[in-house]
């Protein structure tokens, strides 16, 4: 696969007038350390989207975008990565040589055998469900659940035989080896040979171009979990994956709307109703990743999840989720708690189309839920139904909007809109309240989404300067970090160091977590470690050596304390001497000298 070497990269952002491209987009001010204007991203009256002076990195505090020059053409334009950095090297005069990676080529060539293998596969399966005698029940268990013959087609379902041997000695005979098989998804880690999915339905998984990625496979018996899907993968990532999106995509452009619903089923039946702009998560909380996928192709969105407890939970925090990415949000709750799949197969199509007519907006789903979920007859579940509405609040990217919101909240429950307005900017401003149910309750919502601890900080310094503490940075091992988003952190840092890239944004591409790099923009957008970068990182790395040496010494202590009861004096005096060195070393550093 070819890729423009870091050095190429280097000398196109080193020679790149990033300024003037900023403002080809955005009429930019200068404020102290960095321009500011209108984010051309979302809609605003404020300006939010500020650029570094320094960095060049763009980032909007509204709607949380940002990243390089190189994103922001990205973002723009519509351009892959590859298009924008041609794009930045035409104006910037640099020729442009790819070059073959040998490990971006074996990637690749792995890429391209696990596409092939699922396409070979997915039409095995569909095979087995239409022609086999044995996927005879699987096609009876879609048929009877309202699902026609040419849906079934266009999504290429299928039926995986019930036997334990058959995946395996089929794939073997095709040539495909035991290591590339247990990295194939399709097979159990601890053992090669036992398959995922037997004797289950099958449902392919695309990616945007209807390329085959994972399965999905649903038991047609209650022996063991009732839906299964491929583990993530070099092709698969559950949370930036919908099942059913290319096959929706036409639609979805067509409506400019998208329905969310909870799974496979409830897709197969919105479509089989004609509502052909319906996608799902995969057995995960609607992403981020998925709310953006969504609102490159459309503005609006409708959530339709089951409406137990953990459905409308699911359908809570997907609000805030969708609303945040610029999605007009809104929610369909099926009459009689059924689900879609329920009512195609008892109701017909009809009564499902209709149904699907009558939504709600997000925001009065969401108030609605407040009101049921706490006394609002109280004072104490006043204030807590004010606040489980923060969340929503804080998604919101129109300040109009927001206010309104306030005004509808305050007659609903009775209270003033200034209370609620004084409530929510106390609990931003501290970072105290959080989404209900979240996956990580301990990380504030808002903003970056990321506590601010001294191990982010001084990572977070490191990628933004330019300086001479490198090397030691790079000697520190995951676990003299604490912070989980820094420890993403350093590690990007060490990736991109082994493939010589050193500009922020390059090696911010290799951290996986979203929350730490969002971090890194917002820390370097707000100037705040402008001036004391070196300090910052000169402290960070004392902090690290003082907790190397305390560890140390207390290794040490608990080794002389071991050979005391050997009666060996010459190595009890030399761990003596070791602990005295530390000792002296820790004074320096006003360490602890704790027995």
């Amino acid at each position: 696969m070819a890729r423009i070497p870091p050095q190429t990269r280097q000398e196109i952002l080193d020679k790149t007038d990033y300024l003037s491209i900023y403002q080809e987009h955005v009429r930019l001010q200068r404020k102290g350390a960095s321009y500011w204007g209108l984010c051309p991203f979302h809609s605003e009256k404020t300006p939010s989207f500020s650029v570094s002076a320094d960095t060049g990195l763009f980032y909007c505090f509204g709607c949380h975008k940002g990243g390089s020059v190189i994103q922001f053409l990205m973002d723009i334009d519509k351009l892959s990565y590859t298009e924008a950095m041609e794009e930045l090297a035409q104006r910037a005069g640099v020729t442009v040589h790819f070059e073959e990676s040998e490990k971006a080529g074996e990637a690749e060539r792995e890429r391209q055998a696990l596409l092939e293998l699922y396409d070979r596969l997915s039409r095995t399966f569909h095979w087995f469900l239409m022609q086999h005698p044995s996927g005879h029940r699987a096609l009876e268990i879609l048929q009877k659940r309202g699902i026609p013959d040419d849906l079934i087609e266009r999504f290429s379902l299928g039926y995986a035989p019930a036997s334990r041997s058959w995946l395996f000695s089929f794939l073997k005979a095709k040539g495909y080896s035991d290591n590339f098989l247990k990295r194939s998804g399709l097979f159990s880690r601890n053992d090669v040979a036992w398959p995922l999915f037997a004797d289950r339905i099958m449902f392919p998984i695309s990616d945007a171009k209807g390329r085959i990625i994972a399965f999905g496979g649903r038991a047609m018996d209650q022996d063991g979990p009732k839906y299964i899907n491929s583990p993530e993968t070099a092709l698969f990532r559950k949370q930036d994956t919908l099942f059913a999106f290319a096959q929706a995509l036409e639609s979805i452009k067509k409506t400019d709307e998208a329905i969310v619903c909870e799974g496979y089923m409830d897709v197969l039946s919105f479509h089989a109703a004609g509502l052909t702009n319906a996608v799902a998560p995969l057995g995960t909380a609607f992403t981020s990743h998925q709310a953006m996928a969504l609102r490159r192709k459309a503005s609006k969105v409708v959530l339709c999840f089951d409406t137990d407890e953990a459905g409308l939970r699911a359908a809570e925090r997907a609000c805030s989720i969708a609303t945040a990415v610029g999605l007009e949000t809104s929610v369909l709750l099926l009459e009689g708690g059924k689900d879609a799949s329920e009512i195609l197969e008892r109701q017909g199509a009809g009564e499902l189309t209709r149904m699907a007519k009558n939504t709600i907006n997000s925001g009065l789903f969401l108030l609605t839920r407040a009101s049921q979920l706490f006394d609002i007859s109280t004072m104490e579940g006043k204030a807590k139904a004010v606040a489980f509405l923060f969340p929503f609040l804080d998604a919101m990217d129109s300040d109009v909007r927001r206010q309104e919101y306030m005004k509808e909240i305050a007659r609903t429950l009775g209270v003033s809109a200034h209370a609620v307005e004084m409530d929510y900017a106390k609990a931003k401003a501290s970072g105290s309240y959080r989404q209900r149910d979240s996956a990580n309750p301990s990380v504030p919502m808002g903003g970056s989404g990321s506590a601010r601890t001294a191990d982010l900080v001084f990572i977070a310094a490191v990628i933004l300067s330019n300086n001479p503490f490198l090397p030691s940075v790079l000697q520190l091992d995951s676990e003299d970090i604490e912070d989980a988003r820094a420890k993403d952190l350093i590690a990007a840092l060490k990736e991109a160091e082994k493939e010589g890239i050193r500009d922020i944004e390059g090696i911010l591409s290799f951290c996986p977590d979203d929350a730490a790099v969002r971090f890194v923009h917002e820390i370097d957008a707000s100037g705040e470690l402008s001036e004391g970068l070196e300090k910052i990182i000169e402290d960070g790395l004392a902090r690290k050596r003082k907790k190397a040496l305390e560890k140390e010494r207390s290794r040490l202590v608990a080794s002389l304390q071991a050979k005391c009861a050997d009666e060996d004096r010459m190595q009890e005096k030399s761990i003596l001497e070791k602990i005295m060195r530390i000792d002296e070393e820790l004074k320096k550093t006003g360490g602890d000298l704790d027995e």
